[in-house]
């Protein structure tokens, strides 16, 4: 009998883990629902128990498809493998309001050892996991497809928290050279909050002119708070960030405290810019604290950018830059 538990080491024994004190905290909240444990190691096929860690599900469209909306049900990953990582056959539409996710295992800012994997190739029509739900929570967890999948992640609704949360897209030779493909994509979602998280990857080549993160439609309020953003390119067009529709930074966009690296003291092409940004928003984009290395130009546009890099491109230096908006 497997149980899940917090190791004592002068006890040497297991400690039963109580949900609503430890999933709770872990989480920000007072009180959970439901939970729901998975384990990849005991199959795809496997549909579980809720509340029995010792019956876990196999993969996590199959505890999705049991959680109940606006109960605060939570999915546990508890991979028992080196990589902890699902084989997910299907789409994951994320779509109950008030459920989170969370893997088990110590925080990770990169790669995660408990997380979704996809086992199939949908080619650039369909994410391997798009959330529509709002009010939900992912945490310690990696999202990976290293199969043919151009999108990683869609988000199309607002008010999500993710922290430490590694979105490993653009891992197979296939999107990599596709314009189409991003690791995380957002589309008409404002409010979502991102913390520790690592958006890319520098260990597969990208050899066309795609984006680490696109944000499109009316988007307000994103906000990144110390995440990562690397990369490695053959294509001088690609771009950490492409934002260059009129309201994907409606109100405000903010990267605070975030690193963006290309790796080109490892042989990747410098970008030409970083960020491909709108210069007609309807809102300013604040890159707060932040610090970037591989791109000629960190943006495209200085329209509504404030920013206090040392560098910001090639034209100006400072440790505080505000560009006019005229």
């Amino acid at each position: 009998m497997r149980r899940l538990g917090t190791v004592i080491p002068e006890l040497g024994k297991s400690l039963q883990v109580y949900p609503s004190e430890i999933l709770g905290g872990m989480l920000g909240l007072p009180k959970v629902g439901d939970i729901f444990y998975v384990d990849p190691s005991v199959g795809a096929t496997i549909i579980g128990a809720k509340n029995d860690p010792d019956s876990p599900y196999g993969t996590v469209y199959e505890a999705q498809a049991d959680m109940a909306a606006d109960n605060d049900d939570v999915i546990v990953i508890i991979g028992t493998s080196s990589t902890g990582r699902t084989a997910e056959t299907q789409v994951i539409d994320w779509n109950k309001r008030r459920t989170h996710l969370i893997g088990n295992g110590p925080l990770r800012q990169i790669n995660p050892r408990n997380g979704i994997g996809a086992n199939y190739s949908g080619g650039s029509t369909t994410p391997v996991f798009k959330i529509s739900a709002t009010n939900c929570s992912f945490t310690n967890i990696s999202i990976a497809s290293f199969n043919d999948n151009d999108v990683l992640v869609e988000i199309t609704a607002g008010n999500n928290t993710f922290n430490y949360v590694h979105f490993q897209g653009i891992a197979h030779a296939t999107p990599a050279g596709e314009t189409g493909a991003r690791s995380l994509l957002i589309t008409g979602a404002g409010e979502n909050e991102f913390n520790h998280c690592t958006i890319g990857i520098d260990t597969v080549t990208r050899s066309a002119a795609n984006a680490s993160l696109e944000i499109t439609g009316s988007s307000a309020r994103n906000i990144f708070r110390n995440c990562i953003f690397p990369a490695f390119v053959s294509d001088a067009g690609n771009v950490w960030v492409k934002a260059d529709t009129g309201n994907c930074n409606e109100r405000f966009l903010l990267f605070e405290n975030c690193l963006f690296t290309n790796a080109t003291k490892g042989s990747s092409t410098a970008m030409t810019v970083g960020m491909d940004l709108s210069a007609t928003g309807n809102g300013q984009i604040y890159i707060i604290g932040s610090r970037w290395f591989g791109a000629t130009d960190l943006t495209n546009t200085v329209t509504d950018v404030y920013n206090d890099s040392p560098v910001f491109d090639t034209n100006d230096q400072g440790v505080l830059i505000v560009h006019a908006n005229s």
